[in-house]
């Protein structure tokens, strides 16, 4: 190697090793702070999760000042006297032009902006095994969490149903599911293990056959499964909450300030939601290798307002609009629509929490980053905590 190469070399790792530690000081500095996290859903079609028209679910959590929320508002050139919206800019080119700008502002980083991203149509897919099959497993003595086989199993089914079985059988088999979800009735279960009995008889892959006669089993223990579970289960607000709480808890361990967007369906869950941000308790370590998280949830209080009301609402709204606009995008392979290429330009993917619901050809630990090294099983001791828990008084009024 020459010694331009290993001065330049040298260089380099300095330079990386300069940005680590200021990256270390940024974080340490944040961590006696409680900040404000404003948030916003774009997607929301509650628990009915196989709405076609809406395939991506986000919710973007962002940390600004209002100076910040207004100087971003200003680049969509919105001609709005009370708020940009998304779905107003988007139908102009003008418009378009002006979220492109917002987003690949810097100010848009991880450390301002963390969005929860839902593939609706994936998601079904983990519910049913996370619902049924971790439930049947569980009852025999296996912890389908260890080792992230409950996320290497949904991967494989959600490519290989549609290919052995037929996309059009899975989309009536994941309606059926749905459906079994929220009214749990012996009219629905039956209609969702016919479904079942219909991708099988159909399956052009015999081996996978047993897949699905795996599936079939759960019907032994399927209304033990049903029992306890809420019909809204399927909504994903509630987890992308969470998961938010999660995220920027890493962050303000001394706790933060939530103004959610007007939304019904966590209202109608906020007393639940408020139990896991219960912080009588003592803090517990919960699941396995990245999957880990703290109980209870950082969040101090939890308040509802309108985007008029707060510029950085309106900013949340337009970032966890264009990550659904671009996901969806992603999706379905776009190849022209031109607001779409301008976001995929951005990396946007560098937004996104660690609880990303989105299907890969992933199946192993290694590959899943979920090779096991100890833990608890976050099901059953989330439990436990529950049954302690008393409601945040901060959240509930």
């Amino acid at each position: 190697m020459s010694r331009n190469s290993q001065a330049n070399r040298k260089k380099k790792l300095a330079n990386k090793r300069d940005k680590q530690r200021a990256s270390r000081a940024k974080a340490n500095s944040e961590k006696p702070k409680i900040a404000t996290i404003y948030l916003d859903e774009s997607g929301n079609t509650g628990h009915n999760i196989v709405d076609k028209n809406q395939p991506i679910f986000t919710l973007s959590g962002c940390k600004y000042s209002n100076s910040e929320a207004e100087n971003l508002l200003a680049l969509t050139g919105s001609r709005s006297p009370l708020e940009a919206h998304f779905k107003n800019l988007k139908r102009r080119k003008s418009g378009q032009d002006g979220i492109v700008r917002l987003m690949s502002h810097r100010l848009i980083n991880e450390d301002h902006v963390k969005v929860e991203l839902f593939h609706k149509s994936f998601m079904v897919t983990t519910k049913i095994v996370d619902l049924l099959i971790e439930h049947m497993l569980h009852l025999n003595g296996h912890d389908l969490y260890v080792n992230g086989a409950n996320i290497g199993l949904s991967n494989m089914w959600f490519y290989c149903m549609p290919t052995f079985c037929g996309q059009d059988r899975v989309q009536a088999m994941h309606e059926s599911f749905v459906n079994m979800i929220k009214e749990q009735s012996e009219e629905s279960i039956g209609a969702f293990y016919e479904n079942v009995e219909v991708l099988k008889e159909h399956s052009i892959h015999e081996d996978f056959k047993e897949d699905l006669n795996l599936l079939l089993l759960t019907r032994n223990c399927v209304h033990d499964a049903l029992n306890g579970i809420d019909k809204t289960s399927l909504d994903p607000s509630i987890p992308a909450l969470f998961s938010q709480c999660v995220s920027w808890g890493d962050v303000h361990p001394k706790g933060f300030h939530i103004i959610h967007d007007d939304s019904h369906s966590i209202e109608k869950q906020k007393v639940i939601f408020s139990q896991f941000l219960d912080w009588t308790q003592s803090s517990i370590e919960l699941g396995y290798d990245r999957r880990k998280f703290k109980l209870p949830l950082r969040g101090k209080s939890l308040k509802f307002s309108s985007s008029e009301s707060h510029p950085q609402l309106q900013v949340a709204d337009i970032v966890a609009s264009s990550m659904a606009y671009w996901a969806d995008g992603v999706a379905r392979d776009e190849k022209e629509d031109y607001l779409f290429l301008e976001l995929n330009k951005l990396k946007l993917d560098k937004l996104t929490t660690n609880n990303k619901i989105w299907p890969t050809q992933d199946v192993t630990p290694s590959d899943l980053g979920t090779v096991h090294d100890g833990g608890l099983n976050a099901a059953d001791h989330a439990a436990y905590f529950l049954m302690k828990a008393k409601a945040n008084a901060e959240i509930t009024t």
